[in-house]
């Protein structure tokens, strides 16, 4: 069935149309419409499908702003009005936890250039074609040649085709996993939104046979063309049997990237993770320090602490914390914030959670305790401890709430007192959703 008409009856987990006529995906589709679709790429349940000729169309369709929305399919959800797409995401929750009480989703005043960070990937075909973008879904690595993206600040699509015009004219190879051939992989592109502060990573390959002659990089200088911008090289060695490293090379204007979260500034190095949605995350972290209610006397414990963004916006109401995280840049981050601000009672572990737990779990007994993990989740070693040390409340905040739910279901000690999704990603189906605990 590779160009028929049909009725389309939810969205996929990706934001996709889904249909009980056909096993895959139709991008730019909303349920209950009515239209032809056309195979584009993929077979079977893998395939995917372009909606076309709409003859039954929902009052909630909206003319998409970029013009590689149905080939990109990075927002999978752009031909959405912004009302439904909050709508979708609080059905999510709710159904995903039912029974339990979701306040309403708080979304976002301007749902657009609100995206600080992105990375994007060199590519070249058998034609010797240019491609510096995203990868196309369901394409097998196929780049779509962004110009523009409205989620980012106009600033990132300048650079992104400041960056193609210096690769052009160079003789430059994008890289080749598969023959460890080539140079160039991947372009990160940081912009603050509270502060001037931007940053530019080229990511290129170590194979010596393919390394950037001073030249390169001279041209690439001036390719970007801005003292302010911090610019990096970073260097990807890959080699068999062996742990990938990287090696970052500093090569001009400031040496670090500043971006603020509730007026407090924060430090952070090349490959730190932070928030990609600033103006949300001040909302999520300010929720999670009113409706703690804090005393002044409690002890915490933040868990997968990053360059810990929660405990310092909760050190001035809280007696002591613990952070814990595995990332080196994000504890070189967060000590060197700690420094600059002042801030004398957070005590950071640069371990891997799973390790502290095991040797220094029961050394510290928390009033609280937040864990903000990663997509798959806190992990059974984590969960135990919980179970074990039973603090009075937890505070688990996560972009995957289908991990968080499976998590909390196994925390079988507590009890869920408050869940408060926030639309971080508009124009996506991903959700930011906090929720607390008590201990039964």
């Amino acid at each position: 069935m590779d160009d028929a008409i049909v009725e389309i009856s939810s969205f996929s987990k990706k934001g996709f149309g889904r249909s009980k006529d056909l096993a895959g995906d139709i991008l730019a589709s909303i349920p209950l419409e009515q239209g032809r679709v056309k195979r584009i790429s993929g077979k079977k349940k893998n395939a995917l499908y372009l909606f076309e000729e709409i003859t039954k169309k929902s009052p909630d369709r909206v003319l998409p702003r970029c013009p590689h929305f149905t080939s990109c399919g990075g927002c999978s959800l752009q031909h959405l009005s912004y009302e439904r797409q909050l709508l979708e995401k609080q059905t999510h929750i709710e159904t995903l936890f039912e029974g339990e009480k979701v306040l309403p989703i708080q979304g976002m005043e301007n749902p657009w250039h609100y995206r600080g960070k992105m990375e994007y990937t060199f590519s070249q075909n058998r034609e010797n074609q240019h491609f510096l973008g995203l990868i196309k879904p369901k394409s097998r690595g196929i780049v779509e040649n962004l110009y523009e993206c409205p989620i980012t600040h106009p600033w990132f699509s300048k650079i992104l085709n400041q960056v193609r015009e210096f690769w052009i004219k160079s003789d430059l190879k994008a890289y080749n996993g598969y023959s460890n051939e080539g140079s160039l992989q991947t372009l990160t592109l940081r912009k603050a939104v509270h502060t001037q502060s931007a940053m530019v990573i080229l990511t290129v390959s170590g194979n010596a046979d393919y390394a950037l002659t001073k030249q390169h990089i001279r041209d690439f200088i001036s390719a970007i063309n801005d003292e302010q911008v911090a610019l990096f090289l970073q260097i990807k060695a890959i080699a068999k049997g062996s742990l990938t490293r990287f090696y970052e090379m500093h090569l001009s204007g400031p040496d670090c990237f500043e971006e603020k979260i509730g007026g407090q500034s924060f430090i952070m190095s090349p490959q730190a993770f932070f928030q990609p949605n600033p103006v949300m995350a001040e909302k999520f972290f300010s929720t999670l320090i009113q409706r703690l209610d804090l005393k002044g006397t409690e002890k915490v414990l933040d868990l997968f602490s990053g360059i810990g963004t929660i405990s310092i916006l909760l050190s001035p109401f809280v007696h002591h914390i613990v952070s814990v995280e595995i990332g080196k840049e994000a504890v070189c981050d967060a000590r060197l914030n700690l420094e600059l601000l002042g801030i004398s009672n957070i005590e950071i572990y640069a371990e891997d959670v799973s390790n502290f737990i095991k040797t220094r779990g029961d050394h510290f007994i928390p009033d609280i305790v937040i864990v903000d993990p990663p997509r798959a989740g806190i992990g059974k070693v984590a969960i135990d401890f919980l179970q074990t040390l039973k603090p009075p409340r937890i505070v688990y905040l996560s972009c995957n709430p289908t991990t968080q739910k499976e998590d909390i279901d196994a925390l079988s000690s507590y009890r869920i007192s408050f869940i408060q999704p926030f639309d971080q990603f508009p124009h996506t189906p991903h959700v930011e959703n906090l929720i607390f605990l008590e201990r039964l």
